[in-house]
Formats: structure tokens, sequence, C-alpha cells
């Protein structure tokens, strides 16, 4: 505004004062100059800009034009109709260009709030597009996977009775059985990436999912040392949803934070209600963890992008899923006490 407006109308205005009235001509332009940085101040700051800008002209030159300061400064040789509407148009052009400026910043601002839009809702589609695409070949893979695990986990317990108790095969057995077991955990999970259930959609309070999710890992926490800590607003959070999956999606987010966090480390779980122009409600699960690095934020709810250590890379994308389904969204950013994860469900 100073290089812009203030300074150019200084400029102006002094040249005005130091010429003589004999030059028409040039007063003539001096009092068009004025409007160019009316009209900056109009589109720098908008509406107030361009007002501002058309007082302190009109204040600037008032004095010259109809008052006569003696031999230090000219009277404007323009007739008295003219220069008063010269002054009257400064603050016309001020005002109008300042309106319309202002109209152009908020298309402006909307159309970018589109164009986010547009780009969520195209990633939305190419997301859906791979794992339509990835879920047929999961469910083949799954299903031969299975299969022979079964018959593997029969002739598992056929054999158990055989071996002895604390021998040096025993140990090794049941190391045996335990990876079976995991096996068809992860089998388990491939299925319910590539076939999810449809969602048994009925009115409920996410404080009610907070509460039953610290019950399922408040021992576990415990035993860490981990500070679990959990809010919920005295007024419910009424959202429809599968209590069972809802649960299941905070449970992935914390079981990642668990992994995350170091003994003695922190992990908060709230419920973050609507506001008054809100229209979803918001579970956080924030961690004082290390920070996602920038480079896989875009891609922690992709299939198989597994962090930690012996992950199947499922247990996000599954989540996304399900709150896609419940016509929600989830997000995550290192904020809050490190690392905070949202999700947000449609209120009711």
């Amino acid at each position: 505004m100073v290089l812009f407006v203030w300074l150019p109308i200084a400029c102006i205005g002094a040249l005005h004062y130091a010429t003589s009235s004999d030059l028409y001509w040039v007063h003539d332009v001096l009092r068009r100059l004025y409007y160019l940085p009316i009209i900056v101040a109009a589109f720098l700051v908008g509406t107030r800009g361009g007002i501002s800008a058309a007082l302190v002209v009109s204040a600037t030159y008032l004095p010259h034009a109809f008052v006569h300061l003696g031999h230090l400064a000219h009277m404007d040789p323009a007739d008295t109709v003219h220069k008063a509407l010269e002054v009257v148009l400064y603050n016309i052009v001020g005002g109008v260009a300042g309106v319309l400026a202002d109209r152009e910043r908020k298309r402006r601002v909307e159309l970018a709030r589109a164009l986010d839009e547009q780009r969520r809702l195209q990633d939305q589609l190419v997301r859906a597009g791979r794992l339509s695409a990835l879920g047929e070949v999961v469910a083949g893979v799954a299903h031969e996977i299975k299969n022979p695990l079964h018959s593997l986990k029969g002739t598992a317990e056929i054999i158990d009775p055989v071996i002895a108790e604390g021998s040096d095969e025993r140990r090794m057995w049941e190391l045996h059985v335990a990876e079976l077991d995991r096996l068809h955990r992860i089998a388990d999970r491939f299925v319910s990436f590539a076939k999810p259930q449809p969602p048994d959609l009925q009115e409920l309070d996410l404080g009610e999912v907070v509460t039953q999710l610290t019950e399922l890992v408040g021992v576990d926490a415990r035993k860490r040392g981990i500070q679990l800590s959990a809010s919920v607003p005295e007024r419910p959070t009424r959202v429809r949803g599968d209590r069972d999956q809802l649960t299941q999606v905070a449970l992935n987010i914390v079981l990642n934070a668990l992994r995350a966090v170091q003994d003695g480390g922190a992990i908060e779980v709230r419920v973050e209600p609507a506001g008054d122009s809100g229209d979803h409600h918001g579970l956080v699960v924030e961690n004082d963890g290390p920070p996602i690095p920038s480079n896989e934020v875009d891609h922690l709810f992709d299939p198989f992008h597994a962090g930690a250590e012996g992950g199947a890379g499922l247990g996000l994308s599954i989540s996304a899923r399900i709150v896609e389904q419940h016509g929600g969204f989830i997000e995550a950013e290192n904020a809050g006490l490190g690392v905070r994860f949202s999700v947000w469900l449609p209120a009711i």
C-alpha cells in the first residue's frame, strides 16, 4: 500500500500543487492520475482499501481545488462543477472497485475450494478403482491360502497330543502352530479388505465407541506405562453407523499408536462434536510418537503400505473404506501431541 498507493498519491498531489494554473492540461492529467492508486488500493485490500484511498485523495485534492493558498500553490483552473464531480467520482470509483475486488477475491476462494473438492473426489475415484481391481486379486489369493491352512490346522490338532510337553520339539511345534494362526489372521484381513461387509447403520453415540475402545486397549497400555486418556462430551454425539465397524476403525488406529509410542508415552482419544456450522462429528486419536514422514502422509491409507514391521499394511486401508461406507472421511497429520488421526462422520 505504501509503495503503490500512498506514495503515488503524495507524488501526484505534490505535482498538482506545484503546477502553475496556466498549465490547464497538466492539471487535467494530474486529476485523472489519482484514479490509478485508488483502483490499485481496491484490488490490494478490497472495499476498505478503495474507499480509504478515495478519501485520502479527496482530502489531498480539495484544498487545491477550492482554497487559494497564495503563491505556494495555484488553484486548479477547472470549473467548480467539474472539480466537485471529480471528488464524487473518486469515492464512487473507490467503492465500486473495492466491491468488485471483494467479489473477485471471494470467487477465487470458492473456486479454490471447488478445485480442492474435485481433486479429493478424483483421488477417491482413482483409489476406488484401484481397490476394486486389487480386491479381486486379493480375494483369489486369500481363498487359495485359506484352503491349505485349514488342512494344516487340522493336521496340527491331530499331531499336537503326540509331542511331549517340555521337549525341544514341543517348543518348535508351538512356534509352528503360532505361525499358522498368524497366517490365518492375515488371510482373514485379506478377505475383509477384498469383501468388506456392508455396515449395519444404526443411531449411536460416538462416546460409547470411545468407552469401548479404552476398555479393549487399556490393559495393554497400562502394562507398557503408556498414559491412555479419553475425553467424551457430556451431550451425546449422534451418528448413524455400525458400532462394531467403527470400533474396529478406532482400534486399528490406536493399535498403530501403541506400536509407535515408546513405553511411558501418551495417547489421547476424544470426541469432537460438530460446531454450530459443522455437520461432522469427529473421533480423534493423538499420540506423542515419532512424526509421520512427509513422503508417507499421502500413502498411509493405501493397501499394503505397512508402517509397522511385520504388518500386512491393511489396517488403515480397511479403516478408510469403512469410514467412506459411513459417508465420512479420515485424516492423518503431524499435529496435537505429535501425530493425529481424525475420523469424521456425518452428524444427525
